[in-house]
């Protein structure tokens, strides 16, 4: 009876020692597949040789697959100087519903994330706990919805800089800032000194607005009297001075042929005004009007100072932004050509990038460019050459923006001032020629009468 209960036991050794051979790789192939598929996943980390098989194993798992997936791609655009950043446009997702968003006054609503942020993450939480936080403490509907999918990104293992690319949400500069931060562990520094600039633009944004208020009443209001004159009241005077029989004179002659257009075309030329101011904004986005319009506005009393001022504090605040951050020179200057607007001023920085690309200092860059002199002051040029030569030109590029920010709030505040004269002179031109144009017939006539 005991040799019968051994013989069980040895069958199951034997069972053993069979299990280990299929391990080293000998029989059962069949064998081998499903013990693979379970031991792959605990075998992850330590093995460095088996990277390409992990992969393709992993890519199978549908939780653990992006991680996979994002991580050389983004190794590959640091090698390429992803920092050169360029918007992508998104047909679905979170990129056309933040499209949708951009003009429903989300401006606050930016600020107030990247402030709200900056300071969850210097409190000590995790970016995941801190973009949870917003979202639960969000109140506008579209702004939750945004944080959400933000989240949800960030959740899956896309780094929020790569988030943040994918929307129309954040510009090339902010999104190479939120970039070198999360390289680097800056990211609550960086997106405080974002959130910093951004109270800045906002608070010369309100203060242009509200500088721009007087002047566009004045001009709205002369619109208005010019158009009720010509259609209804220079009508009936023109009557009467073609009743006096008397020689008119040119101004007279001329406001007789603008009453005729008035009366003849004016229910169109309201329209008429508004449809061309909708056309000239949208040829304002080709590259050539663009450029005639922005030349124009430049050279407008006060407006033109201020446009000037405040180009001159974004270009300080980008590239001394970067640079700080620890952003190569080339890369920041490619930057700065992405974020600029004004026309002149980004074909100045492509020509200056061409010229630091070649090894070349400042100094010999600013000396070789022809609109050097009409861009930028000799101030200015001055300060960054000793930047530059002294190692400090990040701490001097953003000390430049600073000095000109306030320049320009000063000039935004004197704005009325400057304008009101030149508004003053304009309306006195206007009715002055009206004027001259109705009182002159009427003097005539009583110069005969008194004659005769």
């Amino acid at each position: 009876m005991p040799a019968k209960k051994k013989k069980p036991a040895a069958k199951k050794i034997e069972k053993k020692s069979e299990f280990a051979l299929n391990d080293e790789g000998e029989p059962n192939a069949k064998e081998e597949k499903p013990k693979e598929e379970k031991e792959t996943p605990a075998k992850e980390k330590p093995k460095k040789g088996k990277k390409q098989k992990k992969k393709f194993s992993l890519r199978k798992n549908k939780k653990e697959g992006p991680e996979v997936v994002e991580e050389p791609e983004i190794k590959k655009e640091e090698v390429q100087t992803t920092l050169t950043l360029k918007e992508e446009k998104e047909k679905g997702g979170l990129g056309s519903f933040v499209k949708q968003l951009n003009y429903v006054g989300m401006g606050k609503q930016r600020s107030s994330f990247i402030q709200s942020l900056a300071l969850m993450l210097g409190a000590g939480l995790s970016l995941i706990e801190a973009l949870q936080a917003l979202e639960a403490e969000t109140r506008s509907r579209s702004m939750k919805k945004v944080v959400h999918e933000i989240t949800l990104s960030v959740k899956s293992g896309i780094p929020l800089w790569r988030t943040l690319k994918n929307t129309c949400f954040f510009t090339p500069y902010e999104i190479a800032l939120i970039h070198i931060g999360e390289d680097a562990g800056s990211l609550a520094r960086n997106m405080t000194y974002l959130a910093e600039q951004q109270e800045k633009d906002h608070a010369l944004k309100q203060k242009v607005k509200m500088a721009m208020i007087y002047p566009t009443i004045v001009m709205v209001m002369v619109f208005v009297i010019v158009i009720g004159l010509g259609m209804f009241v220079l009508p009936n005077l023109v009557q009467v001075l073609f009743s006096m029989n008397v020689e008119l004179p040119l101004t007279t002659r001329i406001l007789i042929k603008i009453t005729r257009i008035f009366e003849n075309y004016g229910t169109i030329i309201a329209p008429g005004c508004i449809a061309a101011f909708i056309g000239i904004s949208l040829l304002s986005k080709f590259t050539r009007f663009k450029a005639v319009t922005q030349w124009f506005m430049f050279k407008l009393p006060g407006i033109g100072r201020l446009a000037k001022e405040a180009t001159i504090a974004r270009f300080g605040v980008i590239l001394g932004g970067l640079l700080r951050a620890g952003v190569p020179m080339l890369v920041a200057l490619e930057s700065l050509v992405d974020v600029t607007q004004v026309v002149e001023y980004k074909t100045f920085y492509k020509k200056l990038l061409k010229h630091i690309e070649v090894g070349e200092s400042f100094s010999k860059s600013f000396s070789s460019i022809k609109s050097t002199r009409r861009v930028l002051p000799v101030s200015v040029q001055q300060l960054v050459v000793t930047g530059e030569k002294s190692g400090t030109l990040s701490k001097t590029l953003i000390k430049i923006s600073d000095i000109y920010q306030q320049k320009a709030e000063d000039t935004a505040e004197k704005l009325p001032i400057i304008l009101e004269p030149i508004l003053l002179l304009l309306i006195g031109a206007i009715v002055g020629t009206i004027a001259f144009a109705i009182i002159t017939p009427i003097y005539s006539v009583v110069g005969n009468v008194g004659a005769g």
